[in-house]
Formats: structure tokens, C-alpha cells, sequence
């Protein structure tokens, strides 16, 4: 019966990190994360488990392929939310799989589960594969398939998908083990969806209805949600209080800073939502 597998762990979404840790299967003898990405889960996950691995920052693959050199005693990595599109000199030096919240037949990139909210979706599959030097491509080891309700956030979309990672590991170590020799199946070439843009999440009085503008808010709601354009600034709102009956007359857009709400008259209805965020144009693209 074979061992523990040693591994490291590469990225920012210590969900992973926690599951590695947490798993029989599995030492973690490392924990590589993005100098990019260091958030307070990153800080939170490096004094939970202070003393049990070696951790170290990275900023670009010439700084990874260096520490990969200089590993020892680990079989993979696994990573989990990595901004860096790693090369073939880093993977020349280690095998590297990737757990991917998202379908990569047709949901590879950097917001799958934003997407997947946004388009109405209702179902989604986490994904764990080997890493090449394309983006979310390859060969599957595991994937799971979750159902999406049109209630769920982004976030709540992560986290069911991210539910399922116990599953990917058993998959990964009974694969690295030999116990299973083949892979669920390969991938190459599935669509990509580009990462969001401000257009993506604009609230827009003349084509949007109630149900598009929720599913912009659902899917930004890891951020400060969708926005309305008015006057020079956006406007971001949350959640949606209430609906009316749209008056003919009037502005489209009306703010009510003090009472912490914006009217937004779409299509046939008044859509009332509730004020976040305000950010003035031109001073910074905060996101």
C-alpha cells in the first residue's frame, strides 16, 4: 500500500490548501504563493499551518522555475487560484495539476464561476488537470459536476464547486500511485471565456430587465457587485429591494445617496436597488 504523497502547493485559494492539509493522503512540504495575490487568507492560511511546510512568495515563472529547482522530497504541486500562466521551464521541473472551478469544454479562464453566473447557468463542473503551458487544457484527472441555482452568487457557485475538492485529491493520489493508470479524459482547445470587464457588469437602463440586472450583481458579488453609470460616477449596488411600475416621465437613474438607494427605470418596470459603492470616473479603476 503506498504512503503518504508529498506535494506542494502553489496559489491563493487556500480552500485547496486546506483540503491538502486536512487529507490522510497527502504531506504538504510546500506553499508557494503569489506575490500578486497575498490576501488576508493567504496570511491567515501561513500562521494556521506555520512550521508545517516551507512557504515562500512568488512573482513570475523565472521566480518559481528557481524554486522548483530547488525542492526536494515532493512528487507534484497542486495549485489553486494562480495568476502565473506557467511556462515550459517551470514545468520541466515539476508536474503541476490545477484545480479549475470551472468546465474546461467550455469555461476555461480566469472567472469561470463569475461566467457561470452571469449566463445563467445550471450546472458547472470543478475540475482538477495536469498543467501544460496552455490555459486550462490538458489531461483531466477528475472533474465533478454541481447544480447552480438561479439564486447563487459567484460565491456561492465557488464554494459548492470547491466542496468537491477532497474528491479531486482522491482521484490525484490514487493517479500518482498507479492505482489508476488512466485519466478521465483530455481536453484541448475548450472555450475560454475572457476575464470580465466593466462593460460585463454595467447595469443598462435601455436593454437590461430586473432578472439580467440580478444575475450582473450575482455574478460580481465577490467584488462590490454591478453599476450603474449616472452623472460622471458608478454607482455599484448589491442587491435589489424592491420592483414598481416604471414611470413614463423622468430620469432614467435617480440616486438617493441618504437613503442609500438607486432607481434604475428597466424596460417595463422601476428596479430599486440598494446603494454600495461610489466611484467617480477617471480617478482609478478600482474593481
Amino acid at each position: 500500500m503506498a504512503g503518504q504523497l508529498k506535494v506542494g502547493f502553489l496559489g491563493y485559494g487556500t480552500r485547496g490548501l486546506d483540503a491538502l492539509m486536512t487529507h490522510p493522503d497527502f504531506q504538504v512540504n510546500y506553499f508557494f504563493a503569489p506575490r500578486a495575490r497575498i490576501c488576508q487568507d493567504v496570511r491567515d492560511a501561513r500562521e494556521r499551518y506555520r512550521g508545517r511546510f516551507q512557504y515562500a512568495e512568488v512573482e513570475n515563472n523565472r521566480d518559481l522555475a528557481a524554486r522548483f529547482a530547488q525542492a526536494r522530497d515532493v512528487d507534484c504541486f497542486v495549485m489553486n487560484a494562480c495568476p502565473i500562466i506557467l511556462n515550459q521551464e517551470v514545468l520541466d521541473r515539476m508536474d503541476v495539476f490545477n484545480i479549475h472551478p470551472g468546465n474546461l469544454e467550455n469555461n476555461r479562464g480566469h472567472h469561470p464561476h463569475l461566467w457561470t453566473v452571469l449566463l445563467g447557468e445550471t450546472a458547472s463542473r470543478i475540475t482538477l488537470h495536469a498543467v501544460n503551458c496552455r490555459i486550462d487544457d490538458g489531461v483531466v484527472i477528475k472533474s465533478v459536476e454541481e447544480a447552480i441555482s438561479p439564486e447563487d452568487s459567484a460565491g456561492d457557485v465557488l464554494n459548492k464547486l470547491e466542496d468537491h475538492i477532497p474528491e479531486l485529491l482522491d482521484a490525484l493520489y490514487a493517479y500518482r500511485t498507479g492505482s489508476v493508470t488512466t485519466p478521465e479524459r483530455v481536453i484541448h482547445g475548450g472555450g475560454y471565456r475572457r476575464p470580465m470587464t466593466y462593460s460585463d457588469y454595467e447595469i443598462h437602463p435601455d436593454t437590461d430587465d430586473a432578472a439580467t440586472a440580478k444575475r450582473k450583481i450575482l455574478a460580481r458579488s465577490m467584488h462590490h457587485g454591478a453599476f450603474v453609470a449616472e452623472s460622471g460616477a458608478r454607482y455599484y449596488v448589491d442587491r435589489i429591494l424592491g420592483t414598481a411600475p416604471a414611470a413614463e416621465q423622468g430620469p432614467a437613474v435617480r440616486v438617493d445617496r441618504q437613503a442609500g438607494t438607486v432607481s434604475v427605470r428597466l424596460k417595463q418596470e422601476a428596479v430599486l436597488f440598494h446603494l454600495g459603492k461610489i466611484e467617480i470616473q477617471n480617478r482609478g479603476e478600482a474593481r
